[in-house]
């Protein structure tokens, strides 16, 4: 759809071309109308249409001079000028000031239709070029912003050499240059963040890069080569206006100091984060300046000695309560230590309850966990995570001790079970060996463990040590004798015996056929 202005002085001529065809069947919106030349260059200025309908003659400025005035600054508008003269001087000027198309009035339809036929094909050859050349802006600015993230990925993530000279860092991605940068990391609180969308709600040259540290983050840098930039307090009030009505759960904006170089900006950029970090860890959304994570660690620094006694304290009581199985005190103070740690922002949570695991550990043998490893626990990024993690360590502490308190023979059965397990490979396990380290009798242990499971100690470790056995001699190209020595059968005419009573084969002849092509 082309758009078009009609310029006329006489009212009723006016208002008859509006009605004169049917406009929009041809592709054609009229956007307004104009009754003078003073009043078209005002309309023509303000609507920007593609095509000018003008009479020549009239008062105060003429067609001409109007469709002069008006290509100066919109060189790529179509004019068809109407007249009832016929001079030379006019139809020169015309010719000079390079008007498409005229009509002689009286207008005739048929006229006019071919007249604005052969306007419609420049204004689509124009269309096209300028989208061509839009096409090709857009492709060289993606080229150009893409080098440029990739600079600044590799300055971000200490991928560079930190001491290249500013140069040396803009070159291939001049960009990049800029008086100052804000930097800003944006973490989701529930679902991953589209770049585009950020680029699109933030309407100014901005870079993104993806935040290693951050699951689902990025970090957005901000140019600020003058006044029309936008700076990232504007594009942080943006980005929150836009996602408080869109989104479930507001994401975190974490905002660094303004940075006057690049090698500055990776200082900004580790505010940002460290801020970002923060507002993710304790459940703050929206906006989180590099300010409030550092008032929270110096007003922490400030109680650290009261926040650390408490702890140890709430930590002697919570062990207490776990050896009398107060399940329900048990997990009160548990909620009064997570609390303690919400209230004093700043303090080393990971480290804390890390050690209150390892504390708790030791009352069950070392047993307990979720089967998460704790390099996991320790790789977590919320306090809402962590707290799961450590009440469910602690639900599991809670049913190992119930189970060794009152279901003693159970309990010894499954930790023996569990030493076997561990160490099947050594030549000294044995009955009486793994008695001691349960402080019964052999006799009683095996008795129980009999009772329990239906095979005696030394039939399990049998048992355990040809199904380790089996698996090996099945995916590895070990020898028998190394496979015996692994699973502590150092007797390989023993081992071979025991293997052939099991599987019908013996061990050479049941790796031949499993691993047979």
């Amino acid at each position: 759809m082309f758009t078009l202005l009609i310029v006329e002085d006489e009212r009723w001529e006016r208002e008859g071309l509006v009605d004169f065809l049917d406009w929009k069947s041809m592709g054609i919106e009229i956007i307004g109308t104009a009754f003078n030349g003073l009043d078209g260059v005002e309309k023509a200025l303000t609507l920007r249409p593609d095509i000018i309908i003008t009479d020549i003659r009239m008062p105060g400025m003429n067609g001409l001079e109007m469709a002069n005035r008006i290509r100066e600054q919109l060189p790529d508008v179509r004019f068809i000028v109407l007249t009832g003269y016929n001079e030379f001087e006019y139809t020169r000027e015309a010719i000079f000031l390079h008007v498409d198309d005229y009509v002689l009035k009286p207008v005739e339809e048929e006229d006019m239709k071919n007249a604005m036929a052969r306007v419609l094909k420049e204004c689509e050859l124009i269309r096209s070029r300028r989208q061509d050349h839009v096409r090709l802006q857009e492709k060289l600015q993606f080229g150009a912003r893409m080098a440029a993230e990739k600079r600044l990925s590799e300055l971000l993530h200490d991928r560079i050499d930190q001491d290249q000279q500013e140069h040396d860092l803009l070159a291939g991605a001049e960009d990049l240059r800029a008086n100052f940068y804000d930097a800003m990391v944006i973490a989701p609180m529930d679902s991953t963040l589209r770049e585009e969308t950020v680029r699109r709600l933030i309407g100014s040259p901005c870079f993104i890069v993806s935040c290693d540290e951050l699951s689902g983050g990025m970090a957005v840098i901000l140019p600020d080569p003058g006044p029309d930039t936008v700076s990232s307090e504007t594009a942080a009030k943006i980005l929150i206006k836009e996602w408080s009505d869109a989104r479930p759960y507001m994401p975190v904006i974490g905002m660094g100091h303004k940075a006057n170089s690049l090698h500055m900006l990776k200082k900004s950029y580790r505010q940002a984060l460290n801020a970002a970090k923060y507002g993710v860890f304790y459940g703050h959304a929206g906006v989180i300046t590099a300010e409030m994570e550092e008032m929270a660690r110096i007003r922490f620094s400030k109680q650290a000695g009261e926040f650390l006694a408490a702890w140890q304290e709430m930590s002697r009581q919570l062990r207490l309560h776990l050896l009398a199985l107060h399940k329900e005190e048990v997990y009160t103070q548990l909620e009064a230590m997570i609390k303690l740690i919400t209230d004093a922002t700043g303090a080393h949570v990971a480290a804390l309850l890390n050690s209150l695991i390892i504390e708790l550990s030791v009352l069950a043998d070392g047993q307990g966990g979720n089967n998460g490893s704790i390099q996991q626990f320790l790789a977590m990024n919320r306090l809402q995570d962590m707290h799961g993690y450590v009440r469910n360590y602690v639900s599991e502490i809670i049913h190992l001790l119930d189970e060794k308190m009152n279901n003693k023979d159970k309990y010894i059965v499954d930790k023996v079970i569990r030493l076997i397990d561990e160490r099947y490979g050594s030549g000294e396990l044995s009955l009486t060996v793994l008695a001691d380290e349960v402080f019964v009798s052999p006799n009683h242990l095996n008795t129980m463990f009999k009772k329990i499971t239906g095979r005696t100690v030394h039939q399990f470790l049998v048992d355990t040590r040809m199904s380790k056995a089996e698996e090996l001699l099945r995916t590895t190209k070990l020898k028998v004798s190394e496979i015996a020595g692994s699973i502590g059968m150092s007797n390989i005419s023993y081992f071979c015996s025991i293997f052939k009573q099991e599987f019908g084969l013996s061990p050479g002849e049941y790796q031949e056929l499993m691993q047979r092509p």
